[in-house]
């Protein structure tokens, strides 16, 4: 070979893994190259005179983007795009925005295909189970990660646009502050009236999360169409919003008042004239809730104009506008109850459109939990106060901060922001809103609850499920505790002491709201949201169980049949939910929550625990544990369709498909299993087994077993494989065959 076709190494491009780069003939072709220079072996051939080596030829080049000054602001949400016209710059080296353009906000370079978030992940997240034992799964690739695609509403987003990103275009003429230039695109974008009123009653007629007060939302509802129904007419002129929002932000300069014991009291202070930007971020968050409790395919839909026919567009700009409440709200540094109920709910919303996972969320839960320490909610030092609508308020939201924190803390493995150990409040009584309005029924109803503050009409009201689950709560702190923290203190006594106290608070609760089986067989629809609300507290008290038994399986405590057992009940319930999802059109925005909670932990444990029996069928270990093939097969298929049913609109989509995906592998590998090479393997393992019962002198004793050989008679087996027998059953009668009866006996 002559010195002009010698490699030269030192003067080749590499690639990012440090191999030698292919000339652009080799490259576009996808064939080896011998990296010869100045022309490669192939292109001397072949007698081409394109034989380049470029340092980069998958790299394109990329346009100059003009980055808005606004872009520096924290952004709430980065699945939101925001448009903020642009002045005209004048440079050499950017280009020029007129006026009349817009910039869409979505990262550094507009050019990133998803925006990645999540952050850690501990212990105890949903899909723990399957990183613990990824060398037992195969190394299935697992990525929990939440990739959202950036979301581009049509409309023009409110959420992220605070005062300081307003430019001089936006505001109106004339138009003071900024802030209420900001409050009246809030306000342009309440619904119509007719709109407006529809979904209003379809949140109060359907069960929802009890941050809010139904009655006091109806309330302050129609008290914004009474006092500035004429300025809120179609079409809105720029002056009528100009007044309502001026009256909204002086409002929101003045503290609002602390004492506030009965319930006309409490309407009046955020209702009328009184009116603040709390109200108004109080009803969006409940047309949002409504919007996603329809569903997608509703003809609701079809009533509505430009992106609002589609759900999530609509839940997508009512949302923003409940942060965009917030903001305003925040602006005087001021803090009530109602802030932190529209604080509480405006969580709830973002994981819905925007996963249980992202960091948004968790950024939020953390603003949720200040704001109620800030207000002293976590502490009551007056015991013994008369009851009264605002201190029963008072107690309930805190309860609910409470509880969530704990759930978005066991869902992620991430510390909470609240301990036990520094809160001394009180649950609240188990009454309706309903209850609440008129002085005298409070009063009475509060005389007719029992000892413990439960009612005794065995009713399940939102309060009844916010009082069981901060039950069990207390307990799930010390679990939290116990998972989280130093190891080296997850003692076996610690472990059992926590069971039992789990227990205890379990069963001190009344049956009314326990788990009854006896619900799958009611027919009666008026049941359908106790059945709903105690599934969901049963499934609550099971992810805690399931906890323990994994900690305790950990430490060598129990051989996991325990573990096994819980985790086939909760898969039971999860795959319920999807086979009755008919029964519950308005809570099909929570599936995800659902299989993302107990779905996908309890599917990891069951397949785990298939794949260890499936490696070592003789291992005692795995033996002797009651492991329900058939069964778990076939739930963990449903599942899969559970998963693979999820809506791509649902705030946790990609994560259920991931999840899908590796169920779906791990159950492929279980059903499907490397073929045996030879038939004597088998004889090995029979050999093996028989040995093992003579060591263990199990010895059976045949005497009185009676043998008949025409079984084993060739075609004695012919009558199962005839299914002739079909012909003979009476189809209109129904689907259940009596296997009961004998050959020739009436039925009974």
């Amino acid at each position: 070979m002559s010195a002009e076709s010698t490699p030269s190494s030192s003067k080749l491009p590499r690639r990012r893994n440090g191999k030698e780069q292919a000339c652009e003939p080799c490259r576009k072709a996808k064939i080896a190259c011998d990296h010869n220079t100045p022309v490669c072996g192939r292109c001397r051939r072949r007698k081409s005179s394109n034989c380049v080596y470029l340092d980069a030829p998958m790299t394109k080049k990329r346009d100059s983007i003009v980055i808005p000054r606004a872009s520096s602001v924290a952004v709430e949400q980065p699945q939101s795009s925001v448009s903020v016209p642009q002045r005209s710059t004048t440079s050499s080296s950017v280009s020029s925005v007129t006026p009349a353009s817009s910039t869409s906000i979505r990262s550094p370079t507009n050019a990133l295909a998803s925006v990645r978030s999540g952050g850690f992940f501990g212990p105890t997240n949903f899909s723990a189970i399957f990183q613990e034992n990824r060398e037992n799964l195969g190394n299935v690739p697992i990525q929990i990660s939440n990739d959202s695609d950036p979301y581009t509403p049509s409309f023009e987003s409110v959420q992220s646009q605070t005062f300081l990103m307003l430019t001089e275009t936006e505001c109106c003429r004339g138009c003071e502050s900024p802030r209420v230039a900001l409050g009246m695109k809030v306000l342009r974008a309440i619904p119509d009236q007719h709109t407006f009123e529809f979904l209003l009653h379809w949140y109060f007629e359907k069960p929802h999360e009890a941050a809010f007060h139904k009655p006091m939302v109806m309330a302050c509802a129609a008290s914004l169409q009474k006092t500035f129904g004429r300025q809120l007419k179609e079409p809105r002129s720029t002056k009528d919003l100009e007044y309502i929002s001026s009256i909204l932000c002086k409002n929101g300069a003045v503290a609002a008042p602390d004492e506030l014991n009965s319930y006309d009291a409490y309407v009046e202070a955020f209702s009328g004239m009184n009116l603040r930007w709390e109200t108004i971020g109080m009803i969006f968050a409940c047309l949002t809730a409504a919007l996603l409790s329809i569903p997608e395919r509703d003809g609701f839909y079809c009533t509505q104009v430009e992106s609002r026919r589609n759900r999530k567009h609509f839940a997508m700009e009512m949302k923003d506008c409940v942060q965009a409440c917030i903001t305003l709200s925040n602006y005087m540094d001021l803090i009530n109850m109602q802030m932190v109920a529209l604080l509480f709910s405006n969580l709830m919303l973002q994981t819905l459109l925007g996963g249980d996972t992202s960091l948004v969320a968790w950024r939020q839960i953390g603003d949720l939990c200040s704001a109620s320490t800030a207000l002293g909610l976590h502490r009551e030092l007056e015991v013994g106060r008369p009851h009264s609508f605002g201190l029963e308020r008072r107690r309930l939201l805190f309860t609910l901060v409470f509880n969530l924190d704990k759930r978005m803390s066991m869902l992620v493995g991430r510390p909470p922001s609240l301990s036990h150990r520094y809160c001394r409040y009180t649950l609240p009584l188990d009454l309706s809103d309903e209850e609440m309005v008129n002085e005298d029924d409070f009063q009475k109803a509060v005389s007719e609850l029992d000892e413990n503050g439960w009612n005794t009409k065995g009713e399940i009201y939102p309060t009844t499920i916010v009082r069981a689950i901060n039950t069990i709560c207390v307990v799930v702190n010390e679990i939290l505790e116990l998972s989280l923290g130093d190891f080296e203190q997850c003692t076996n006594d610690r472990i059992k002491s926590l069971q039992s106290s789990l227990s205890e608070k379990y069963l001190s609760i009344p049956n009314f709201v326990r788990w009854d089986s006896s619900l799958l067989r009611s027919t009666e629809t008026r049941n359908d949201n106790k059945f709903w609300r105690r599934l969901i507290f049963h499934l609550e008290y099971l992810g805690d169980v399931l906890l323990l038994e994994r900690l305790a399986n950990k430490q060598g405590m129990t051989d996991g049949q325990t573990m096994i057992d819980s985790a086939r009940e909760m898969l039971d319930l999860v795959v319920l939910v999807w086979v009755q999802r008919d029964r519950f059109d308005e809570h099909h925005h929570a599936y995800d929550w659902i299989l993302m909670c107990w779905g996908v932990p309890a599917a990891g444990v069951l397949c785990v625990q298939l794949l260890n029996q499936m490696k070592a069928p003789l291992n005692p270990q795995f033996l002797n544990l009651n492991l329900p093939r058939s069964e778990i097969v076939q739930n963990l298929s449903l599942l899969i369709g559970f998963l693979d049913w999820v809506r791509p609109a649902a705030g946790n989509y990609q994560l259920c498909g991931r999840m899908r995906q590796i169920i779906k592998q791990i159950l492929d590998r279980i059903l499907n299993p490397t073929p045996v090479s030879s038939q004597e393997s088998a004889a090995q393992a029979q050999a093996q087994v028989l040995n093992s019962n003579q060591n263990q002198n199990q010895n059976f004793d045949l005497t009185g077993m009676e043998f008949d050989p025409a079984v084993f008679e060739t075609g004695g087996f012919d009558e199962l494989d005839n299914l002739d027998w079909l012909n003979s059953v009476d189809w209109s009668r129904g689907p259940w065959i009596d296997l009961g009866v004998q050959d020739g006996a009436a039925p009974k």
